[in-house]
């Protein structure tokens, strides 16, 4: 099966093909081969299958009045356009996939783009953010609690996790309340929600904020 294939199967509710291969870390090729080749990541931000999150998610900076913007694992740049059309005036987004960061110029430009891997980039500290954006990546790595561990403390992240499977989740979870266990630690004024997906209401995508605290991860 083609992973073209595989993600609109996966896109469609089929459990039994997201997790028809064992699920496993999967290096930046893996991403570069999406972003080249599944359609998915070519649309328009509001016809995408993830618009639905990004409303909410834009709804949240417009209250906090956020202007600059860290997002991480930013992919072909569709949240970036999103968030430049709605006021944001200073927006990085890294990822560690080349192919991701080509769309994503082309997308949001004027916005700036960081070729790194989250776990081990300076992105964090080379500026100061009103607010940090992490959407569907923590899944992806299995040190997700080293990454949020480099979010800088005393400000608001906003990330989400899935509760499905896929052959690059190493994770996910049933429920708000596994979600709380693993990531309220490191963050002070906790929230999660379990937002349907609208293609098929039995999975859900976890959003989950708070203010990155003084903590140190034990993962």
């Amino acid at each position: 099966m083609t992973l073209k294939a595989l993600v609109k199967r996966v896109l469609k509710g089929d459990k039994s093909a997201a997790s028809a291969e064992n699920s496993v870390e999967q290096p930046a090729a893996f991403y570069d081969d999406a972003y080249a080749n599944v359609d998915e990541y070519k649309l328009d931000y509001p016809d995408s299958r993830y618009y639905f999150v990004w409303t909410v998610i834009v709804d949240r900076v417009r209250r906090l009045g956020a202007k600059r913007v860290l997002e991480i694992g930013c992919g072909p740049g569709q949240l970036a356009r999103f968030l430049m059309d709605q006021g944001v005036e200073s927006y990085v987004g890294l990822d560690f996939s080349a192919t991701a960061l080509d769309l994503a110029r082309q997308n949001a430009p004027g916005a700036t783009f960081v070729l790194d891997d989250a776990r081990t980039s300076d992105v964090y500290r080379k500026q100061s953010y009103d607010l940090l954006i992490c959407t569907e990546v923590l899944e992806h790595i299995q040190a997700d609690l080293e990454v949020l561990s480099n979010f800088p403390r005393g400000v608001p992240c906003i990330c989400s996790v899935p509760s499905f499977p896929y052959r690059s989740h190493v994770r996910h979870f049933r429920n708000c309340a596994e979600v709380a266990s693993r990531y309220q630690p490191l963050l002070d004024k906790f929230t999660v929600y379990a937002l349907s997906m609208p293609v098929n209401p039995e999975n859900h995508y976890f959003l989950f904020d708070g203010i990155r605290n003084e903590r140190q991860s034990n993962g």
